[in-house]
């Protein structure tokens, strides 16, 4: 596991104001010297960010733990509030097990269900939470902001955001955003394995989140691509069935985490 200095919590009004504008944020870490994306809903609890994931993603909030350092990307600007800003936030992780849901329900989950329309088909009543009981509990990954640079914003679908691992397995990723024919809207990061992702989503509902990448080598100026995605945009509109099949795999993979948990109170791990 990286070493990481020590240094007292950070918490800035102004980037806690614009992650809470967010709807949606990525974020970045290195595995094994190779970048890493994930798609989240940034959050503010009382003890700062977070990332509140279902106990479906138990091996990527433990990967995020692990790595000990992330960086936060914030760029997509659709239906963001007016304190958004395009940034890169780069943190220390401490991952919080929550299997009874009980720290989630009294403390995100109402920010939740303002920003994430599809979580309210889940839990937006006492009747609904009970039901989808497996929902509450989640994987709350603390972020302890170090520092914050600016980001460039997406503009269109075409733009994408370039994620390039740090020096040796426990570097800081860099990132920036690709505009129209791989323009840089920002400095370019320093050569190393990399990700180009792109993203659509579907609004207002967001029910459809299409992500995709392109994997290889950004040799400082170039991505030198080495595995393609097999196709962009957003997915096709689920019919009733499809739904029913999503709903299901999400109840399954929630369960599945939760049985790899042993019943305890929360649980803090981390660097």
């Amino acid at each position: 596991m990286p070493e990481v200095p020590p240094g007292p919590v950070r918490r800035d009004p102004d980037v806690e104001a614009a992650l809470r504008a967010a709807v949606v944020a990525d974020v970045a870490w290195t595995v094994e010297g190779r970048p890493r994306v994930h798609g989240v809903l940034p959050l503010v609890g009382p003890d700062g960010p977070v990332l509140a994931l279902p106990w479906s993603e138990l091996e990527t909030a433990r990967s995020l733990a692990a790595a000990g350092r992330v960086l936060l990307c914030l760029s997509e600007p659709q239906g963001a509030g007016r304190a958004w800003r395009p940034l890169g936030v780069r943190a220390r992780t401490r991952l919080e097990e929550d299997p009874e849901g009980d720290v989630f329900t009294a403390t995100l989950l109402e920010q939740e269900l303002l920003r994430w329309p599809p979580s309210r088909l889940l839990a937006d009543s006492v009747l609904l939470r009970r039901e989808h009981w497996w929902w509450l509990p989640r994987l709350l990954v603390h972020l302890e902001v170090l520092d914050d640079s600016p980001l460039g914003a997406r503009e269109s679908r075409e733009d994408q955001l370039l994620v390039v691992a740090g020096d040796g397995a426990g570097g800081w990723p860099e990132a920036t955003v690709t505009g129209p024919a791989g323009a840089l809207r920002g400095p370019a990061p320093a050569p190393g394995p990399a990700l180009l992702l792109g993203q659509e989503l579907s609004w207002p509902d967001l029910e459809r989140w299409g992500r995709w990448s392109w994997q290889g080598r950004w040799d400082g100026a170039q991505l030198q691509v080495e595995q393609a995605p097999g196709s962009t945009g957003l997915p096709p509109v689920p019919g009733l069935l499809r739904r029913w099949r999503r709903h299901r795999a999400l109840e399954r993979a929630c369960r599945a985490g939760l049985a790899a948990a042993p019943p305890a109170t929360p649980r803090v791990t981390g660097p």
